[in-house]
């Protein structure tokens, strides 16, 4: 049995250019999940030519030539023809209600522009943002689709970014990445301006502090630097990748006065705003170990994900760490002592408030943080050599110390005289889930 065809599609397309003018690529998107495999321009040119040919058929066999000539302004160059054939005069097409008769203009500007911003900062991987700047647009878009009720066409948004998109994979220059991007182009409509937004190189690796007194962040006073920092022993990327800034996101961090010694402290370095992007990581860590000047070293191990910076963070308060610290007490330490803390800090839970020295920077909460074990031998009878393995997080000097009861246990609370950390080392961080070391 023959089905009957209705030519629903064309009837809307004609009545939309009856009372709009529009150009091939806002008559076709207002058609956009119909067909498959073309361009919004050329739907919208496929749908102009048939219309023109039914109205000059009807024209021609039954003399509605008036209709064809009134509504040729709104269809534009497609109509040329038959209109200077019907009236002997030059077709004066008027510009699209949608876009303005921009869109074209626009993408093929935003093509350009993408293209030089793309390789100017070496990008191989990217999305596209559109930006509609004037809300006119989008409203009478919307407007239309409302009043035709249609309900297969998508928005000038989508359309500016797919094009954009696909023409830079096609033409070689950066591959369209959702998942992954290094770098955003923002598209201004109707401006045709071009932004780009380049997204961070980040670095996985480790660090070691070989040095005592030296920060993890940048410590600025008016003098000038306060300490040597990690962060600052990485400065020379900058140069070398053409970047603004850099932000060190660490497993936790040790006390200016410790060092971090042993495996290293994993660590991802964010590299804001580079220009470059394709320097080898050997390259990379040789500048960042020439930047250490002996006082820190690295070790880069390969490129990082967004989504590993919130891991580093997550776990840095888990993660087991291993501390050699260096304990004076105030009376000698008997054999016994030894056997006594040793026994106390296996599997023990210790309660620390804030220490009264990072109050001023810190809010003043109580922390329950687990110490899985603790060796000590007497290297004299005041000095304790002790190996203190806990979770991620413990103030140890604090635990050394009780911080006037504000930490309970103490190694001051169990063995009943005052002592004191002169010492301290992180030897071991855990890398469990933080990738490879």
């Amino acid at each position: 049995m023959e089905e009957r065809v209705t030519w629903v599609t064309i009837a809307k397309a004609l009545e939309a250019l009856k009372q709009y003018p529009l150009c091939d690529r806002c008559l076709g998107r207002l058609f956009a999940r119909l067909g498959y495999g073309w361009s919004n321009r050329e739907r919208g040119d496929a749908i102009k030519r048939v219309i023109i040919m039914e109205l000059h058929r009807a024209a021609k066999e039954g003399g509605g030539e008036g209709f064809l000539v009134e509504v040729a302004p709104h269809i534009g160059s497609q109509a040329e023809g038959v209109y200077r054939l019907l009236t002997g005069r030059q077709l004066e097409p008027e510009p699209c209600y949608i876009c303005g008769g921009k869109l074209d203009k626009v993408i093929s500007m935003a093509i350009e522009r993408g293209m030089k911003l793309l390789r100017t900062y070496e990008i191989s991987r990217f999305i596209v943002g559109v930006r509609v700047d004037e809300r006119s647009v989008i409203e009478r878009e919307e407007k239309l689709k409302m009043e035709l009720g249609l309900p297969h066409g998508e928005s000038i948004k989508s359309e500016v970014r797919r094009e954009v998109g696909k023409t830079l994979m096609e033409l070689g220059v950066a591959e369209v990445d959702f998942e992954e991007p290094e770098a955003t182009l923002l598209i201004h409509f109707p401006s045709g301006e071009v932004e780009i937004q380049v997204n961070s190189l980040l670095i996985k690796g480790a660090y070691w502090k070989l040095a005592r007194n030296v920060s993890q962040a940048y410590w600025p006073s008016p003098q000038g630097p306060r300490y040597f920092s990690v962060e600052q022993a990485l400065w020379p990327l900058l140069g070398v990748l053409g970047a603004e800034s850099i932000v060190v996101h660490a497993a936790g961090r040790e006390d200016v006065d410790a060092r971090m010694l042993g495996g290293g402290r994993p660590l991802i370095v964010e590299v804001k705003q580079p220009r470059k992007r394709r320097v080898s990581l050997e390259a990379l860590e040789d500048e960042a170990n020439k930047g250490g000047r002996g006082l820190v070293k690295f070790k880069f191990y390969s490129l990082a994900r967004r989504a590993e910076v919130r891991l580093y963070k997550e776990e840095a308060s888990k993660v087991r760490k291993t501390y050699r610290a260096l304990v004076v007490v105030e009376r000698a330490v008997a054999d016994g002592d030894v056997e006594v803390l040793e026994k106390e800090f296996e599997g023990r839970t210790v309660v620390q408030r804030t220490p009264k020295r990072v109050l001023h920077r810190r809010p003043d909460i109580v922390r329950r943080k687990i110490v899985y074990g603790v060796k000590c031998r007497r290297a004299t009878p005041h000095l304790l050599d002790c190996l203190v393995e806990a979770e991620g997080g413990l103030y140890v000097k604090e635990l050394i110390s009780g911080d006037d009861g504000r930490t309970s246990p103490s190694f001051t609370e169990v063995l009943g005289a005052r002592a004191e950390c002169v010492e301290l080392d992180v030897v071991w961080v855990e890398r469990e889930g933080m990738g490879e070391a």
